[in-house]
């Protein structure tokens, strides 16, 4: 009788074991996905409010020249900062290079940068990964001694 009583113990030990682990693993899936999910609702909202701007009659380079910023950066040229630069284009505010960990294989009209090379002196740098924004802005308040902002300020308050 012994035996059976551990084998059953042994057995519910197990599974209960490896439930926990299962529902470990599908909560960090639930995690990762609510993060996706939230990242893409902030670029929505985000570029919904870029579009407002558009068809308002106005562009993000207010935001640039009330700041007193004539030349930029603009860090990470995914999507984002494509559109931006795009939406600089003939504008008063002069974007002179980029700065993308992907440098080597990144596709611009711009110089492309690693984050790692040296930074020309520019009036401000412009995170356009604004969920990446925080450690972007730590890893370069050790490099550069001009602001950093985000794009999602940018577009927020210009």
């Amino acid at each position: 009788m012994k035996k059976g009583g551990v084998a059953v113990l042994s057995t519910l030990i197990g599974a209960v074991a490896g439930a926990a682990a299962v529902g470990k693993v599908q909560g960090k899936t639930i995690n990762q996905k609510a993060e996706k999910v939230d990242k893409f609702k902030g670029y929505y909202n985000m570029l919904n409010q870029w579009l407002v701007i558009k068809q308002e009659g106005k562009s993000l380079e207010k935001y640039f020249t009330d700041n007193g910023y004539k030349t930029i950066a603009i860090y990470g040229m995914g999507e984002m900062g494509n559109r931006l630069y795009d939406e600089l284009k003939g504008t008063s505010v002069t974007v002179k290079y980029a700065v993308d960990k992907n440098a080597a294989s990144t596709y611009s009209e711009l110089d492309v940068i690693d984050p790692e090379d040296d930074y020309e002196e520019v009036d401000a740098i412009v995170v356009s990964a604004i969920f990446a924004f925080d450690e972007i802005e730590e890893m370069l308040s050790d490099k550069v001694d001009f602001p950093v902002v985000s794009l999602e300020d940018v577009v927020y308050e210009a």
